[in-house]
């Protein structure tokens, strides 16, 4: 079984050949420098990239396999959710394809590729306990199967990594601020500030809007008495709240839903404390099945799609 699978739900346009299960090619073209000046990602921009990069993308992902693009037999595309401009260039790429090729399409969960993307060099033994945490996403998931998902938890304003952005634009550091604060965070005492720990409940829900504000206050006081920015205390001070209620949510519903694997997904699984809590937390609780997706799995990908796709075919049959 051959598939091909398209994600280009953001800045990333991403197109991964599958075979029988094992990724052959996973080629990424990113515009990260293209929207740093912006502070964020731009649209309009990231469509319009898209559309510039599409052919080099489809062309070195074939070229890089020895599978012609007429052997494909399924192709999967990401279709919510995501920018809409993105989606549709992704989208009119896939039946494009398709319709060339004469084989069915394969409209596909963003998040739930992100979580099988973690799948990618692993296996799953169900149910899985899933924390995806991205730009856009920050919630808990138990995976019953590739198609039975149930989200326990999500995020009421603020994503995680939504929110380490806009934190990294306030203390001076630019875009993307996930990697920097990540960094910076090695060399600060996460004790410096004393910081609330978001949506500290019962709830499986997370919020980050009032850590970020919180973060903005301290800055703008300690620039408005004209004392210096610890840059780095706040950046472990801010790592330590925005990470302690992960941990704090999954070990309660590791207890409740006694899962057989636990991971984590999206873009902020590449953060150095998230990797770790996941780990530990599997560890503590004797879950054998606990892994981490490999980095480059981590951001936006069409590997992700392409195995997603996969473990969709083989439930269904």
């Amino acid at each position: 079984m051959k598939i091909l699978a398209i994600e280009s739900s953001c800045d990333e346009f991403s197109i991964s050949i599958l075979e029988d299960g094992k990724i052959l090619s996973n080629v990424i073209s990113s515009q990260i420098e293209q929207h740093v000046d912006f502070g964020g990602v731009v649209p309009e921009l990231a469509a319009r990239l898209h559309l510039e990069n599409l052919s080099w993308v489809i062309k070195v992902a074939l070229e890089s396999t020895s599978i012609k693009i007429e052997e494909i037999d399924y192709v999967a595309y990401t279709e919510k959710p995501g920018l809409i401009g993105s989606l549709i260039i992704g989208k009119l790429v896939a039946e494009t394809i398709s319709q060339y090729i004469q084989k069915p399409l394969m409209p596909l969960h963003h998040i739930e590729g992100h979580i099988y993307g973690a799948l990618i060099d692993n296996e799953f033994a169900y149910p899985v306990l899933a924390m995806v945490v991205s730009g856009g996403h920050t919630q808990i998931e138990v995976v019953r199967s590739a198609n039975d998902f149930e989200v326990i938890g999500s995020t009421l304003d603020d994503a995680i990594g939504e929110c380490y952005d806009k934190v990294a634009r306030v203390m001076g550091l630019g875009y993307p601020g996930g990697p920097k604060i990540d960094k910076l965070a090695k060399e600060g005492n996460h004790f410096a500030f004393n910081l609330p720990i978001p949506k500290n409940d019962e709830s499986y829900d997370f919020s980050y809007s009032g850590l970020k504000t919180a973060i903005i206050n301290i800055i703008h006081n300690l620039k408005q008495k004209g004392e210096q920015v610890p840059i780095a205390d706040i950046a472990a001070s801010f790592q330590y709240a925005a990470t302690k209620i992960i941990e704090k949510k999954l070990e309660k519903a590791i207890k409740q839903y006694n899962p057989r694997t636990l991971t984590v997904a999206g873009g902020v699984s590449a953060n150095r404390e998230v990797r770790r809590i996941i780990l530990e937390l599997g560890e503590k609780f004797n879950i054998d099945n606990t892994f981490v997706p490999k980095m480059e799995y981590c951001t936006d990908n069409g590997a992700m799609i392409a195995k997603l796709a996969y473990e969709k075919i083989k439930s269904n049959n």
